[in-house]
């Protein structure tokens, strides 16, 4: 809804031959520009349409109405599961079938690298032509893999990203369908976590789901592979990976247990600070601060033990994780040292390189295919809840209507699109019985009846809580009715007692996403008093108003508030109270030029205590504790027996009572200066940002201030402070991790060092190249070399413990050192 973003910049993807579009040549242009300065929004290019919000949330709404209607029918639990696998189809199988190419060639790579180690041994048979076709096998295979995996991963990337924005965009308009009870029992926390946490669960699940039946596929062609060199020895590192995959299943029901007692804590703690938000001038009334600032630390100190007990599983998970291709080796040469079977440097390269792709497709992608897959299943099932609760009367009627086009709510107002094929003109028939918030509460509304046609000026009046506002939101649906019958032919808009603004330009505000129309926005503006204000500003209806631009007066938003109604241009308007918050020459103006102007064709519903306008009104409704007591024209009100000048009179003396000193004050003044205030100070502004109107305009398009360069070294030492202390903080990263380092680097030397001595003693007990063994092998008696080796196992040995003791300290120093860090950094 901002004027910056409403340019088009087609995407050269759409353009693009295969071979742009594979190696991504397309983005060229845009990393030049980037290269030279700092990237606009309006550099940026247009979403693909495949990636368009509207048809993927149209498509998975679509499904997840087939799939509530079947389950409804089949006497079942819905679920978003099937609606998910409806709208993407094959496509995630077909992408992950490609994957298998790329598979073969990681496995083939160590291969042909163990033969071409054999080049360059003593005494080798090999070719030069031999050595270079299996150095240029390595190059394709290195390649070839680069080049099927990049864009394969992209693709599913694509994909996933297409189903969070679908889930995003369901959960959103389901959230402006939510019912009035709905919401009460749905807090802002909540739904947060649903848009942020739990919808992007099915993305990272995506990403990584073809892992699941790909990690096996993996282990069984390495079993494969291994056989052919080791034999039976090759069941050593299938078993320890089978096991640490049963493990990967323990951890993830683990973690999903933990994450939802974290996001019961992270409502919490999002809904408490929603409300200080809303309530901060309370707050500092009331020198509330050291109290909820006490409230806050407490839930958060839960939310940090919560994530601690998740950092112990991510510790074990990366323990495990790092030190695989170690421990394996331990496992295998241990027993191939125990049974006295000679080591091959061959063996060692091979073992090495597919323990590394082990590591990374098995162990590490089927970890993630498996948290996150879990992750996801215990986030439908908060999803679908959320889908599954009721829905406001006026929408669940028009869903279950096929010819209804699309339904947009809104806290200000909600439009609803005609009916398809819809001949009738625009009209209301209010048949109210019985009107209630929950069955068992006591009634809202009973006993109205009306009916309207078009031009009609329908007045609803009666004492402070006698549920005029309550008519209006049963009209919308957000109140059920339990017994008679309300119908509905034509768009209709509502427009709430309290204004509200969103930070963007006036027109922004007025448009609120519709296309623009100069006339009917000229209209729209002079209807709703407007015009003056806007010519008294340098950049006009282009003005920043909100948070972040010029603060509005009640009487201001009123009447954007109006204009924005009246630019929708529905056939049905329900007006509750819009007069109140303006003075009298400006609410005869509204009344003027909008009921009676621009609305003179519509039907308006308006709830006004305002009595000097009933005269106008097609129709009085009178209203006393939630009943209809009285309804008719002006003239027959106060002919019948019923007390309507009684009435009256109670009205306008509550109106006058129940005005503070300013609000009294607000109106003396405003019916005789509201012509200067206009000249003067159309829009005013808080203490804080009084100044000349050109500074106040100078706001408007005012460029971001963007940080360039690198980030400063004292964040970073911040941060470690924060974390550990700076001295502490620096001792756990530099000396851990560098000890790690160089552990596991000495561990794989001596490994390496240990296979070629092997491979040295068994050339030599075959009498092959003995000029060029070392003399030390060479004169080794059996029962020395047996010794010699069991002193290399044991080295070998106690590197992999030390190794695996000083990666547990690494791991848990770093993930503890960052949540004390958040800790301390958010007390602050």
């Amino acid at each position: 809804m901002n004027d910056n973003i409403t340019f088009k910049n087609p995407s050269p993807y759409l353009k693009a031959n295969f071979l742009s579009r594979f190696f991504h040549c397309w983005l060229g242009t845009l990393l030049k520009k980037s290269k030279k300065q700092p990237l606009e929004v309006f550099d940026l290019y247009d979403l693909l349409p495949t990636l368009d919000s509207v048809q993927l949330t149209d498509t998975l709404e679509r499904n997840w109405f087939d799939e509530v209607r079947k389950a409804k029918e089949q006497k079942r639990q819905p679920s978003l599961l099937r609606a998910t696998v409806k709208l993407m189809g094959f496509r995630p199988l077909l992408i992950g079938l490609c994957y298998i190419p790329d598979e073969f060639m990681k496995v083939t790579k160590p291969l042909l690298l163990a033969f071409l180690l054999a080049y360059f041994l003593p005494c080798t048979t090999m070719s030069t032509s031999t050595a270079w076709l299996l150095a240029s096998g390595i190059v394709l295979c290195s390649i070839f893999s680069s080049i099927l995996y990049h864009p394969l991963f992209y693709a599913i990337q694509q994909c996933a990203m297409q189903l969070r924005i679908a889930y995003t965009g369901l959960l959103y308009r389901k959230l402006l369908r939510l019912s009035s009870q709905s919401m009460n029992k749905t807090s802002s926390g909540q739904i947060t976590n649903l848009l942020s946490n739990d919808a992007s669960q099915i993305e990272m699940a995506l990403i990584f789901i073809n892992y699941l039946w790909l990690a096996p596929f993996g282990i069984v062609i390495v079993v494969i592979t291994l056989w052919y060199f080791v034999r039976y020895i090759a069941f050593i590192p299938i078993a320890y990976t089978l096991a640490l995959l049963c493990s990967q299943l323990v951890y993830g029901r683990l973690f999903v247990k933990i994450r939802s007692k974290i996001l019961q804590v992270m409502d919490e703690r999002l809904k408490i600070m929603s409300e200080i938000i809303k309530s901060m001038r309370i707050v500092k009334m009331y020198c509330w601060e050291e109290s909820i600032e006490h409230k806050i630390k407490n839930v958060r100190k839960r939310e940090i033990i919560r994530y601690s007990y998740r950092l112990i599983l991510d510790c074990v998970q990366t323990l495990f994780s790092h030190t695989y291709a170690n421990v394996v080796f331990l496992l295998m040469y241990g027993a191939m040292w125990y049974l006295n079977i000679a080591l091959d440097t061959k063996y060692f390269t091979i073992s090495y390189c597919l323990l590394a792709y082990l590591r990374l497709s098995v162990v590490d992608f089927f970890n993630y295919a498996v948290r996150n897959l879990v992750q996801y299943l215990s986030a439908r099932k908060r999803i679908e809840a959320f889908l599954l609760l009721p829905e406001s009367e006026q929408d669940a009627r028009i869903r279950s209507r096929s010819f209804i086009e699309t339904v947009s709510l809104d806290k200000s107002y909600i439009l609803v699109n005609n009916y398809k094929n819809q001949p009738q003109l625009p009209s209301l028939y209010c048949d109210l019985k019985v009107a209630k918030w929950e069955m068992d509460l006591p009634f809202t509304l009973k006993n109205i009846e009306f009916n309207t046609q078009p031009g009609d000026i329908i007045a609803v009046i009666g004492p402070v809580g006698s549920g005029k506002s309550s008519l209006l939101q049963t009209l919308c649906g957000e109140i059920p009715y339990f017994d008679g019958k309300i119908s509905l032919n034509g768009r209709f808009c509502y427009v709430p007692q309290e204004s509200w603004i969103f930070s963007s330009s006036l027109k922004q505000n007025i448009l609120f996403g519709k296309e623009y129309n100069s006339a009917l926005f000229k209209k729209v503006i002079h209807a709703s008093a407007l015009d003056k204000d806007f010519c008294h500003l340098s950049h006009g209806e282009y003005t920043v108003v909100g948070d972040q631009g010029v603060m509005l007066s009640g009487g201001q938003k009123a009447r954007v508030n109006m204009a924005r109604a009246l630019y929708q241009d529905a056939d049905i308007y329900l007006l509750d109270d819009p007069l109140s918050a303006v003075d009298v020459k400006v609410g005869n103006h509204l009344f003027e030029k909008c009921i009676k102007g621009l609305l003179k064709r519509k039907i308006c519903i308006l709830v006004t205590h305002q009595i000097q306008y009933l005269k106008d009104a097609t129709k009085i409704i009178v209203l006393n504790n939630g009943e209809g007591v009285a309804q008719g024209t002006y003239e027959e009100l106060l002919k019948s027996s019923f007390s309507f000048a009684k009435l009256l009179e109670d009205i306008h003396q509550h109106e006058h009572n129940g005005a503070s000193g300013d609000d009294k004050r607000k109106i003396s003044l405003s019916i005789d200066d509201s012509d200067e205030r206009a000249e003067n100070g159309p829009l005013l502004r808080t203490q804080s940002s009084r100044m000349s109107e050109d500074e106040t305009n100078n706001n408007y398009q005012a460029a971001e201030t963007k940080a360039t360069g690198v980030v400063k070294w004292h964040v970073f030492l911040d941060y470690f402070r924060a974390g550990a202390g700076l001295i502490l903080g620096f001792v756990l990263i530099f000396v851990v991790f560098t000890s790690q380092q160089a552990v596991a680097i000495f561990s794989n030397w001596w490994l390496a060092k240990w296979s070629n001595e092997e491979e040295l003693r068994y050339r030599n007990s075959n009498g092959t190249c003995s000029s060029k063994v070392e003399l030390k092998i060479q004169l080794m008696s059996d029962n020395e070399w047996q010794l010699y080796r069991n002193q290399k196992f044991y080295i070998y040995s106690g590197s992999v413990a030390i190794l695996f003791i000083i990666t547990l300290i690494r791991v848990v120093s770093t993930e503890f050192l960052c949540i004390n860090a958040a800790r301390v950094l958010h007390n602050r």
